[in-house]
């Protein structure tokens, strides 16, 4: 039984990668992880990847070139699905520019 489903030998297709996925998920909303690009907070509240400010798992060195490294957990750091796609499989974003400030202080307390 194969558990590539329609990506052919992408791991992140896996039902490991699905695993994998849902702890980091897990892993990050009881940290309030915020986006690693951005700075900014992330809505865990939302089905993932659903909208620009929802969770969504970016692998910090890049698939494609390192498959090997698709289902460890050390490489999957959170992101907004906005930021994750912008950087693609380059190595980072910092075109898209820099947090100014926290304008998330003050929510939820």
């Amino acid at each position: 039984m194969s558990t590539t489903g329609s990506g052919g030998s992408d791991p992140r297709w896996s039902l490991a990668w699905k695993r994998l996925r849902q702890e980091c998920f897990e892993r990050d909303k009881a940290k309030n992880a915020r986006c690693v690009h951005c700075g900014q907070l992330i809505n865990y509240n939302v089905p993932r990847s659903s909208t620009d400010d929802s969770y969504e798992p970016d692998h910090r060195i890049d698939v494609a070139a390192h498959p090997e490294l698709a289902l460890v957990p050390e490489n999957v750091q959170p992101s907004h699905r906005r930021c994750n796609r912008a950087r693609g499989n380059k190595a980072g974003i910092n075109n898209l520019g820099h947090q100014t400030r926290d304008w998330s202080a003050g929510i939820g307390e």
